[in-house]
């Protein structure tokens, strides 16, 4: 066994750090149609990203770069 697959094991039966407890309430807190499918495929209704408002603003600022 190598030791980049026994570093993996033992990560597995450790306690998430706070960065990771974070990471996945931003997770779970963020779409309601997110779901993680198969092997770790990710499916999200594309209309609720649409209608986000963090979209829409990243998507007038990249008008106004594009335009000027």
């Amino acid at each position: 066994m190598d030791i980049i697959m026994l570093k993996h094991l033992i990560g597995l039966f450790r306690a998430p750090s706070e960065e990771e407890r974070k990471l996945a309430q931003t997770i779970n807190n963020s779409y309601k149609s997110l779901r993680v499918v198969g092997r770790g495929t990710i499916r999200i209704d594309p209309e609720e990203v649409f209608d986000s408002p963090e979209f829409k603003q990243d998507l007038d600022r990249a008008k106004r770069l594009i335009n000027g």
